[in-house]
């Protein structure tokens, strides 16, 4: 039970760390969910301003506070790109079109950085922790994040399948539902499940842990016992 209690704790502060950007993914998004929502009970001219005016405010707030702007500002540009698609193809499916390019690119980063042996899982990491490039690479660290890319690449896979079949759909409602459940609710169980079974494999691997590995100690190693 302590056992439980003490990697609930650990996966709760890895999101306390991740949220800090949450609000802002959360502004990304919203204005599409807005936009969705409003063109399958009202006109689609009263919701592709409403919507397009939410991102605005979203993104001139950021500014105002100093805070960052990349995930309205990609947010607002995604919807101005949505609203075109769905005016010239008429379907609501077609607001999924930048969501299938960006989650395209990072299934085509998971599959490419695999046979490599550079996971793309280990360079989010590296990027977020700035652990030394090297730990990642080394031969008892390397495969815990080779199968977390997998399993990412599974992930997208099917979403990306997902939105594709959607893109289709004249079915308002569905597209929000889908949009909403498939994105930031998903990734957080992905990055949970991500976290849980690195850290594990990390241990079962029997490699050095950061700091062994920043101080050269030699085998046999304590290993990672935080952080993935």
């Amino acid at each position: 039970m302590g056992m439980i209690k003490e990697k609930f704790q650990e996966v709760s502060d890895e999101f306390n760390q991740i949220a800090k950007g949450n609000i802002s993914f959360f502004e990304a998004i919203l204005p599409i969910l807005i936009f969705l929502f409003l063109a399958d009970i009202w006109s689609f001219r009263a919701a592709a301003l409403l919507s397009i005016l939410a991102g605005l405010f979203f993104t001139a707030r950021n500014i105002a506070r100093r805070g960052a702007v990349i995930y309205p500002l990609g947010g607002l540009l995604a919807l101005i790109i949505a609203v075109f698609a769905v005016r010239m193809g008429g379907r609501a499916g077609n607001v999924l079109i930048p969501a299938v390019g960006t989650n395209g690119i990072v299934f085509l980063l998971c599959l490419t950085t695999l046979p490599v042996r550079r996971p793309f899982a280990a360079w989010t990491s590296y990027f977020t922790r700035h652990y030394p490039l090297s730990w990642y690479w080394h031969p008892m660290v390397r495969p815990a994040y080779s199968e977390v890319t997998f399993l990412w690449a599974a992930f997208f896979g099917i979403r990306l399948f997902m939105q594709i079949l959607l893109l289709q759909s004249e079915n308002s409602l569905q597209v929000l539902l889908f949009s909403f459940f498939s994105g930031w609710p998903a990734i957080a169980g992905l990055l949970a499940v991500s976290y849980l079974y690195g850290t594990w494999r990390l241990r079962d691997l029997g490699g050095p842990g950061v700091d062994e590995f920043r101080r050269g100690d030699p085998p046999p190693w304590k290993g990672q016992k935080k952080g993935f």
